[in-house]
């Protein structure tokens, strides 16, 4: 998957690789807890237009909405951030290394969610960086 621009695409009408693949995996969620669009954007507390928008035109959402819905889908943040282009598979996969291990020494005290929050930004940083 393609990511050259995608991570400026969002909150315009496009319809990309990625949009249609987050489409897919977003409604496929839905169906199978036999929820409606309403009700995810409501878990996640965002508009339910931000769905729509990506059903429908293919928007592709911003890292702080697909943040809110991994939460309220309960599942990795960094897994949607593939989906929708914002990183590649190889750049979330890619490990953290020893010295960013001891940068985040002072804050020792996350539990296993928040680290994976961490480790999902540092991924994200680090794409933005490689992009540029």
């Amino acid at each position: 998957m393609t990511t050259t621009g995608s991570a400026y695409l969002y909150n315009h009408p496009v319809t990309t690789k990625e949009s249609t693949e987050l489409t897919k995996f977003i409604r496929a969620w839905i169906a199978d807890r036999k929820l409606s669009a309403l009700g995810l954007a409501q878990r996640a507390g965002i508009p339910h237009t931000t769905l729509s928008a990506l059903f429908n035109q293919g928007n592709v959402p911003r890292p702080v909405t697909l943040k809110k819905l991994s939460t309220a889908m309960g599942i990795p943040v960094g897994q949607l951030l593939v989906l929708a282009g914002h990183l590649t598979e190889q750049e979330y996969e890619q490990p953290v290394g020893d010295t960013d291990l001891a940068r985040l020494y002072e804050v020792g005290d996350l539990d296993g969610d928040e680290w994976q929050q961490v480790l999902d930004f540092a991924r994200y940083v680090r794409s933005k960086r490689n992009a540029g």
